[in-house]
């Protein structure tokens, strides 16, 4: 009887397991470098359908941002907001309300997230700056905590080429602009502004009459507003809500500006 040779222990198997895991970890990264290097335009179509798709579903959210200026006579620079509105969250901070916005509203608002967010980033974007949609049009919100100093009237010199950027662009609209100061009754009272009213309404023209000088605005296009801590975004007593109150708005207004 013919004697049967030992079985060889093949000591190289896990070469083949070892050549699985690296081919699975390459293309794990080459899937991860082509998410960094999506098209922007393409994005921003998927994500222009996402909303309206949300849109047809419904509300999704309520927000009161309640408040509206007296009087019976129409004025496009007033300040009338409605008692509520739908938002939905948008990346970076951003919101928008489920009603169709104005297209080109909605053109200068991609433009003002092209143009910004690449030198800020998405992170300090969301912080120092958000845009929203309600009845008066594009509102622009500005933290004062990163725009201005305690107390201070004029915009922080290196927060000066971000103003630059928004004023670039709406130099390119023929929309009215209404620029609101809204403070918090924290702020420090300084010599020249013993009120928060005169705090909150010369931020205001500090940001006009810097657009006015800078890019030779219209002075009919742009009219400005102090609510000193009136018309708060939120009633929390901590720093934080403090801060988010502290802020000036930029609207960019439904209402076409007629040159005479």
């Amino acid at each position: 009887m013919k004697k049967k040779h030992p079985e060889h222990v093949n000591l190289e198997r896990w070469l083949v397991s070892y050549a699985d895991f690296i081919t699975l970890l390459f293309a794990f990264f080459v899937v991860m470098y082509a998410i960094s290097q999506a098209d922007i335009s393409k994005f921003k179509k998927v994500s222009q359908s996402l909303k309206v798709a949300f849109a047809a579903a419904g509300p999704v959210g309520m927000i009161d941002i309640g408040g509206s200026s007296g009087g019976s006579t129409a004025n496009p620079m007033e300040a009338i907001e409605p008692p509520g509105g739908r938002i939905m969250n948008l990346p970076a901070g951003k919101t928008n309300t489920a009603s169709d916005p104005d297209p080109q509203l909605q053109e200068v608002k991609e433009l003002l997230e092209e143009t910004i967010s690449l030198e800020l980033g998405v992170t300090d974007l969301s912080d120092k700056m958000q845009m929203q949609f309600d009845s008066r049009g594009l509102v622009v919100r500005l933290a004062a905590k990163d725009f201005f100093d305690q107390g201070a009237v004029d915009v922080r010199q290196d927060m000066q080429p971000m103003l630059d950027r928004i004023g670039r662009v709406l130099g390119r609209t023929k929309r009215l602009v209404r620029i609101e100061g809204h403070t918090d009754p924290s702020e420090a009272k300084t010599e020249s502004y013993s009120s928060d009213w005169e705090l909150s309404a010369a931020r205001a023209a500090w940001v006009a009459k810097y657009w006015l000088k800078r890019f030779g605005f219209d002075p009919k296009r742009i009219g400005i507003a102090g609510y000193s801590h009136f018309r708060p975004l939120t009633n929390a007593s901590h720093e934080w809500g403090k801060a988010t109150n502290r802020r000036v708005e930029i609207i960019i207004l439904n209402t076409q500006y007629e040159t005479p």
